[in-house]
């Protein structure tokens, strides 16, 4: 890997600030391309809700926030109508909706509100899945094997069709979880060139993205078809031998992957007329885990039109809603003036979006001393100039684009911010905009906020901004935080436990794609804080930081759909909310396995999950007869 420099802003890359989707959203967003996406204007049809009381079992509606149970729960006109106690509900049921269906659940088998995603990144997750999957994991779990000998294996089995022009494109590579390789008895990353890339398939070009998104691995082949069909690379680099022996197939941030990737942007459209279907998938696998509410960290206009006519034309198997990206000062002032989201809309806009830094595992994040592990010196990226100003002095128009965010437009801001110096200038931009700010309280919030110190969580406390922890960098990258990356440093990360304990509310998000959606998973991670990648022992980063059952079932529904500006619709059962709500085979709350507690609290079956009083997915353990495991709803909504 080669030495990374301060960039301006935009050019590093994370789920937040997707490079292919950056390179071309001209042509996936043009008329003509969403109408090929889109054709005609076929309206979505929707089931009537049903009219239904359900009992027995737990029940959690997760009123205020608390996790106490009721007896009995009725839904009518998609709406919950009434809880409590089993015989005022059957007298209100009886009364109001004499026709009802009746549900009675078995002694273990519970109701929760729909469980909520709070970041991800739902059209670029979308859009890419055409694309060949190199992550580490399987399902909600880490690979067994993940190293390149597997890597190449996969690719291999998938070489495609000797057309012009084919190359296989890849995503998901994460040589932060491939076995670490000692040097000078050191430990390091493997590294990633075209000569490794080379020794897995020579023949065929390949380009394949990384986990973190801030670098695009090439092979020879691709190389060379990239320098044969750019010409501003030919222009550049003089000779095909000096672009291979300049980069080595290390293609980082936006500068040197855009001429790349423009030279294969119409293989790439040509998958994305398939993104329909691929949404649908998303938000079915969604649905089998629970979800009932996704929000984007991340929309653009061409998203959020995209998904707009998807909702219009496909049945809603979840709620939408997220926040919109801005890259620049000229961004910034072309917002309108902000007003809190007061009915339900798909795809609405809650917040603004800053990225500001880049990924830990992806050596991007920035901070304030170097990384351990090579490439040397390196302290990530910051995405504001700093060109005259002191490596830890916050750049001016970082602070003034958040200023004109908040203190001027009076938006709600989420703030992208992975290393240390990242958060600590976050926090200081914070300060001084809301020193400035007079309107209504805002729910800002810090994104992954992955690297935080006591005074910093009293600060934000004081402030009022909130973190959204992506609790994966403690689950699965948390070893190599540890081991590799950052050594003590990695004690720093994700303090769930001190922030509730301050007195602030959390969440925890997936950041889908960079790692697997799951509620249940991201609990059960914050629980234990068990690090999965050790190969030898079972191992706690910081046990100081683990929280309570209860207090990771808040995150994932009540406080999740407060960060997001969703309360008044989900998050808990009140009367008068949506219905939507999960079933599941195991209370999370009461696992009892002494040795691992909670340890398979990802592994709970998901029995049913409902929207809108419409079950939109079914397991087979909770209708008998029924096929293994039932979708509900296939791309034709």
């Amino acid at each position: 890997m080669e030495k990374l420099h301060q960039h301006t802003h935009g050019c590093t890359h994370c789920s937040c600030n997707n490079p292919v989707l950056e390179v071309l959203k001209e042509e996936l967003f043009s008329a003509e391309n969403l109408t090929k996406i889109n054709p005609g204007s076929g309206k979505a049809t929707h089931e009537k809700p049903q009219t239904l009381m359900v009992s027995g079992g737990i029940i959690r509606p997760m009123i205020g926030g608390s996790t106490d149970t009721v007896e009995a729960i009725g839904f009518a006109d998609g709406k919950v109508v009434v809880t409590g106690e089993k015989k005022e509900v059957v007298k209100y049921m009886k009364k109001h909706h004499p026709k009802h269906q009746k549900k009675e659940l078995t002694a273990t088998q519970t109701l929760l509100p729909g469980l909520i995603e709070p970041h991800v990144h739902m059209v670029p997750t979308a859009m890419m899945n055409g694309w060949l999957d190199l992550s580490p994991f399987e399902g909600q779990n880490l690979k067994a094997v993940y190293d390149l000998n597997s890597v190449g294996t996969i690719i291999n089995a998938h070489i495609p069709p000797k057309i012009l022009g084919a190359v296989i494109l890849g995503r998901g590579l994460d040589p932060s979880l491939m076995p670490f390789k000692e040097k000078d008895g050191k430990k390091e990353l493997i590294t990633i060139d075209n000569v490794v890339l080379d020794s897995i398939n020579a023949k065929t070009p390949m380009m394949l993205l990384s986990a973190s998104m801030h670098t695009l691995y090439l092979n020879t082949m691709a190389l060379e078809h990239v320098f044969k069909n750019n010409t501003d690379i030919q222009t550049e680099y003089k000779t095909v031998e000096k672009y291979i022996i300049e980069t080595k197939g290390q293609l980082q941030e936006g500068l040197q992957m855009t001429p790349a990737l423009k030279t294969v942007k119409l293989q790439i459209i040509a998958m994305s007329i398939e993104i329909n279907r691929y949404l649908t998938d998303l938000f079915n696998t969604a649905n089998s885990r629970g979800v009932t509410f996704m929000y984007d960290a991340g929309l653009n206009k061409g998203s959020e039109t995209l998904l707009t006519k998807y909702f219009e034309t496909h049945t809603e198997l979840v709620r939408t809603g997220g926040a919109y990206l801005c890259s620049s000062q000229e961004d910034v002032d072309k917002l309108d003036h902000y007003k809190e989201p007061d009915r339900y809309k798909p795809v609405y806009n809650g917040h603004i979006k800053v990225v500001s830094d880049g990924s830990n595992q992806g050596l991007t994040g920035y901070q304030s001393a170097p990384y351990l592990c090579n490439p040397v010196d390196n302290t990530g990226v910051f995405n504001f100039p700093q060109s005259g100003i002191p490596a830890h002095t916050i750049p001016p128009s970082y602070n003034t684009l958040i200023n004109t965010v908040v203190a001027v437009k009076g938006w709600p801001l989420m703030v992208h911010a992975n290393g240390d110096q990242a958060v600590t200038f976050a926090i200081n931009a914070y300060q001084r905009t809301l020193a400035q700010y007079k309107g209504p309280e805002l729910r800002n919030r810090i994104e992954h906020c992955s690297l935080l110190t006591s005074d910093q969580i009293t600060i934000m406390l004081q402030m009022g901004v909130s973190p959204s922890f992506l609790i994966g960098h403690v689950g699965y990258w948390g070893y190599a935080f540890k081991e590799v990356i950052f050594g003590e440093k990695a004690q720093m990360l994700d303090l769930c436990g001190s922030t509730l304990a301050a007195g602030m509310r959390i969440t925890l998000h997936s950041d889908n794609e960079v790692s697997p959606l799951g509620p249940l998973r991201m609990m059960e991670q914050s629980i234990t804080r068990i690090m999965e990648k050790n190969p030898k022992d079972i191992e706690v980063l910081n046990s100081a930081e683990r929280i309570t059952p209860e207090q990771a079932l808040i995150a994932v529904t009540y406080d999740a759909a407060w960060q997001c500006y969703a309360d008044k619709w989900v998050g808990s059962l009140n009367a008068g909310y949506f219905a939507d709500f999960v079933i599941l085979e195991q209370d999370p709350l009461s696992l009892n396995t002494p040795s691992l507690q909670y340890m398979k609290m990802r592994d709970i079956p998901v029995l049913e999950t409902w929207v809108g009083g419409i079950p939109v997915y079914v397991n087979n353990k909770s209708t008998e007869g029924a096929a293994e495991k039932q979708v509900l709803f296939s791309d034709n909504g």
